[in-house]
């Protein structure tokens, strides 16, 4: 509105100067005080590691509270499928990933293989992995695995590193316990005695069962041997050119965590518009898996460092253990892998 206020003044002097008589341009309307204090927005792209869904509510939050928006920015949610979002996110600004979802061991692989990445905010202060069973099987420590069948979607990603970690902390070798790959099944596999445990997350497949009826324990790998979870990861190049826009994202991003921990109910309604109805399946059950979510994003490190803390001997313990068992192929430098510094 500005600029044609300016093209209509133009306008009437050049007819001056043409020697047409003196006129008065049109009074052009002045621009509202939303108009003029609303900038455009700064278009970012968080890159997720799955699929639409609940545990990302922080984040959703987040941009429905506008929280975002007063950084500047507006949060576009990056789902691809994809394994690959560290070497998406090393790539900016080519690949216009500014921000990724990932683990701290993932992000120790990355950094050996050479891709600049750091995690600059820890969303999971445990690792949510577990080992689950129907109550009857009796599973309360690493030791009950002996003998057992337990399944696992692959060798590969969070589950596999679980079932590794506690192997590795037991000295428990292969033949403690038969391993079966039986793919993204676990709840199933488990329901219908197909294995005795099987490896999931904390807040998905054991919750699915108790929502059947089933009664299940569970053994938590952090209790065993904690390992660093997922968070935010930038690529070092941001990080040394932009680390303003990195501050606000988790500046932002904090603010959401802490309304889901305080309101979970509002958080879970603001959140099913970032999730295709088609994937909610039963509402109340993704109601109880944010819930079950909340006690893996706040602990007592937290509650004296602050929300999204990153923990250095967390960090060392899971890179002693991805070296010891072959994981990774040398020392990372852990100190490098992530920073605490655009904390609020």
């Amino acid at each position: 509105m500005f600029n044609r206020l300016i093209a209509l003044l133009l306008l009437a002097g050049l007819l001056v100067a043409c020697g047409s008589a003196p006129q008065q341009p049109a009074a052009a309307p002045m621009p509202t005080s939303e108009a003029a204090e609303a900038p455009a927005l700064r278009q970012v792209t968080l890159a997720m590691s799955y699929i639409p869904n609940i545990q990302f509510a922080p984040y959703y939050v987040t941009a429905a509270q506008g929280y975002f928006a007063e950084e500047g920015i507006e949060v576009n949610f990056d789902y691809n499928y994809e394994t690959d979002v560290l070497q998406r996110a090393a790539n900016w600004p080519a690949d216009n990933i500014a921000f990724a979802t990932a683990s701290g061991t993932s992000t120790l692989l990355a950094r050996q293989q050479g891709i600049p990445v750091k995690t600059v905010m820890t969303l999971y202060q445990e690792f949510p992995v577990v080992f689950f069973a129907k109550r009857a099987t009796g599973l309360t420590q690493a030791s009950d695995l002996i003998g057992k069948t337990v399944g696992i979607p692959g060798n590969f990603g969070e589950s596999y590193y679980g079932l590794l970690a506690v192997r590795y902390a037991n000295d428990l070798d292969e033949s403690a316990f038969p391993v079966e790959v039986i793919g993204f099944t676990q709840a199933q596999a488990v329901l219908e005695d197909q294995v005795q445990v099987a490896l999931g997350y904390a807040m998905n497949e054991p919750v699915l069962l108790r929502q059947q009826g089933e009664a299940v324990d569970v053994l938590r790998v952090a209790d065993v041997y904690d390992l660093a979870a997922n968070g935010i990861v930038v690529s070092e190049q941001l990080l040394a050119e932009e680390p303003e826009l990195v501050r606000g994202f988790i500046r932002a991003a904090l603010r959401g965590l802490q309304d889901t921990l305080d309101n979970p109910d509002l958080a879970f309604d603001l959140s099913l518009a970032f999730i295709p109805e088609a994937q909610l399946s039963d509402v109340e059950l993704q109601r109880q898996v944010l819930i079950e979510s909340l006690p893996y994003w706040h602990s007592s490190i937290t509650a004296a460092e602050g929300l999204g803390f990153t923990d250095i001997a967390v960090w060392q313990r899971t890179e002693q253990f991805m070296r010891d068992v072959n994981l990774l192929a040398g020392p990372v430098a852990v100190e490098e892998a992530f920073t605490n510094e655009f904390l609020p």
